[in-house]
């Protein structure tokens, strides 16, 4: 793997490029920084007129794009943040609005390969999985606090694990014995809870659901595209990369509640609302990988992008 590229491998890199809009005096943000891949792909997109924010919540990430800047034709701000945080870093800097937005959501290649970090079942390391080490409660926390109920539920919403009760039940029941400190730790819970029954997708899902739910990934999603509508331009555009069914469906129904035109009730004679369509997608599907990026990045294939424009309508 490339020096650029051995913190995360970016994803549909090409489709990205292509799909956000070709304005080289523009005003852009990739609300997921992560290895910078897509940040530094869309800085040769801009000229000097044009200005290019990268925020991420992951400390290391932000370091890391720092120390890697080089020469950029653009302004370029880079700060640690939540993505959906990043109305406060275009305030702090007095920007307004944007010709376009990235959001590459889920997890890096550099947090999964990073055993201190506890985003993998595969290695040993403290069971934490947040992204952001010091804010938040660690994940092996959240196992301790959580009462079963609560663990079923989000194995259940999170994970959409079959069976998530009786899994919370004994996970709880076995970790009263011994707490659960590392992702070594859990990975052995549930191999002793299936024995020779539990499949590597199953034990994904459990870290997937425990990963969501310490760094709220679903509402950081959703508070995100909420303020989305009120910095992006006429013809600006936002494009979405999701790994999983979860975001996808809030990324999808999003766009599609807001290209609708008239919200009347079917049995209203008339439209009275005046409602216009403020987005028109511009991917009728999702965006999927070519089977020779996945050849080269396995950890892609889940991956889809979805692009919508921003109408001229006013909200």
């Amino acid at each position: 793997m490339s020096e650029p590229y051995a913190y995360h491998t970016p994803v549909l890199l090409e489709e990205v490029i292509r799909l956000l809009p070709q304005k080289s005096d523009g005003v852009f943000l990739d609300g997921t920084l992560g290895g910078g891949g897509h940040f530094r792909a869309m800085a040769e997109q801009l000229d000097a007129a044009g200005t290019l924010i990268g925020i991420d919540r992951d400390p290391e990430a932000v370091i890391w794009n720092r120390d890697r800047l080089g020469s950029c034709r653009p302004a370029v701000i880079i700060e640690q943040a939540r993505f959906s945080e990043f109305d406060q870093v275009l305030k702090r800097h007095r920007i307004s609005s944007l010709d376009g937005i990235l959001l590459d959501l889920g997890v890096s290649s550099h947090q999964i390969d990073s055993p201190a970090r506890g985003f993998s079942y595969l290695q040993e390391g403290d069971l934490d999985m947040r992204m952001d080490p010091s804010a938040g409660v660690p994940a092996h926390e959240l196992l301790r606090t959580a009462s079963a109920a609560e663990l079923a539920a989000i194995l259940c919403d999170f994970g959409e694990v079959a069976g998530a009760a009786k899994i919370a039940a004994a996970i709880k029941n076995r970790s009263a014995a011994r707490p659960l400190r590392t992702s070594a730790d859990l990975s052995a819970c549930c191999a002793k809870i299936f024995k020779n029954r539990l499949s590597i997708k199953l034990l994904a899902k459990i870290f997937q659901a425990l990963r969501i739910a310490v760094n709220d990934e679903l509402g950081e999603l959703q508070r995100s595209l909420a303020k989305v509508l009120d910095f992006l331009r006429p013809g600006g555009r936002l494009a979405v990369i999701a790994y999983h069914s979860l975001e996808d469906r809030i990324v999808k129904n999003y766009m599609r509640e807001n290209e609708r035109a008239c919200i009347c009730p079917p049995e209203s004679p008339r439209c009275v609302c005046d409602r216009l369509p403020l987005f028109k997608r511009i991917t009728g599907k999702a965006v999927r990988p070519s089977a020779q990026e996945i050849a080269r990045n396995r950890r892609c294939r889940s991956a889809r992008l979805r692009v919508a424009e921003r109408t001229w309508a006013v909200r």
